[in-house]
Formats: C-alpha cells, structure tokens, sequence
C-alpha cells in the first residue's frame, strides 16, 4: 500500500516560471511567451477585423455587441476622468484591456508548446507585464508633456514642499513596476495552481478533474479582473497626467 501511495504522489516537476529559451546576438528570448503572446495578438487582431467585416447598425452580431460593450465601458471611463477631449484615449485602453484579457486567458486552456500541459500565459512572463507597464509609462508622460509642455511638467515635479521632489520623481517612476508587477504576480500565482492540480494523477484524487475545472473558471474571473484594473490604471494614469494640478 505504501508503495502504491508512493507511486501515485509521485508526480512530474512543475515547469511554471521555466521557459523554453533561445540566444540570438548574445540575447536570451523566451520562445514560450513570444509565441503566446503573438497568438493573444492575433486573436485581438482576428476579433478586430471579424468586427470590421460583419459590422451592422441594423442587426448587429455577438462580436459586435461584445466590443460595443468593451468600448462603451471605456469611453465612459475616459470621459468621467479625462473629458471628450481625450477620445483617442479610448483605442488604446481598450486594446491594453483585450490584449491583456486574452493573454491572461491563455494559460486556461491545453498546451499548444513544447509538450506541456497547458500553454503558460505571457503574463506570467514579467519580460511582457514589465513592456506593457514601461509602454503605458512612455504615453503618459509624453500626454502630460503635450498637455503642460516640458517646463510645466518638469515644475509639476518641485511644487511645495521641494524638499518632496525626489520622492515625486520616484513616484512617477515606480508607476510602471507596480502595474507590471501586480497583474504579473496574480497571473503567475494562477499558472502556479493550474500546474499543481494538473500534477496531481486522477486515480490518486478521483476529485481532482473536478478542482481543475472549479479553478480554470475562477482562473477566468481573476483574469478578466486583472485585464480590467490593468486597463483602468493605464486611464487613471492618464488623468494624472494632463491634470493641471501637479502629479
């Protein structure tokens, strides 16, 4: 009994954080989340082209109505803080927002590389969290300089108290690290669950096909959450950031 007790703990080591890798001019590239995230590209892509072929203002279809929602949810969003002004705000959250979403999904279903299990999200690389994370930080800033010019933005930093300066320019800084960091550390900590109970055999936890399924699903909701604060945090920074009040 032992022995078969053994057997079936017993279980394949966990490749979660692990990366399928390849060195090009003296560079490393994790193949394993290029290619998830060329393939959330190309379904945010799909969808988009899908929208622009069927679009009807007679009967619109379930695409249709899906991104309707997605982009008035947005909007709303953007005019609540930033005003009409800003419109052209709204591509952008929603694509972060879509391209986040489904790159948080991914890792949900069969693996597709490299002989796993499941195929591991690209936001649980935080190679591609800390890319999103600097791209919002380079378009912010360069929407607050446009909006106070480069003496306004640089004075908005030594308002009273100076002496708080260096802390504000830390602040600002720090932005990007955090947001990469936070949706990064959820998104990994679900690959993390999804690996464990895929590791675990069958006939050793007759429930266990069960708890994967339960877990997928809230895996689902963790991921649609995370894409929405990733997506409001990228407005909200913007808003900050033509805000003529300072930083």
């Amino acid at each position: 009994m032992p022995e078969v007790m053994d057997r079936a703990l017993a279980v394949p080591p966990i490749p979660v954080g692990d990366h399928v890798t390849a060195k090009f001019l003296g560079l490393t590239f994790d193949l394993d989340t290029i290619w998830s995230t060329a393939l959330a590209a190309a379904v945010v892509l799909g969808l988009g082209f899908y929208l622009r072929r069927k679009v009807s203002a007679a009967v619109p279809n379930k695409v249709q109505i899906l991104w309707e929602l997605i982009i008035g949810w947005v909007g709303d969003q953007v005019e609540a803080g930033l005003g009409r002004r800003y419109r052209h705000v709204v591509p952008i959250a929603v694509t972060i927002f879509v391209l986040v979403l489904v790159a948080n999904w991914v890792e949900v279903f069969p693996g597709l590389w490299h002989n796993t299990d499941y195929l591991p999200s690209p936001s649980a690389d935080v190679n591609l969290t800390y890319a999103l994370g600097a791209t919002v930080f380079v378009l912010t800033n360069a929407a607050s300089i446009r909006a106070r010019g480069l003496r306004g933005y640089v004075r908005a930093f030594f308002v009273r108290p100076r002496l708080l300066a260096p802390i504000r320019v830390l602040e600002e800084l720090m932005k990007p690290v955090t947001l990469s960091l936070r949706l990064f550390g959820n998104i990994f900590s679900g690959g993390i669950m999804i690996a464990l109970l895929l590791a675990i055999p069958i006939y050793a936890f007759p429930f266990t096909l069960a708890f994967s399924v339960a877990w997928k699903l809230f895996d689902l909701f963790i991921g649609a959450i995370q894409a929405f604060i990733f997506a409001l945090l990228t407005i909200l920074y913007y808003q900050f950031a033509v805000s003529q009040e300072g930083h």
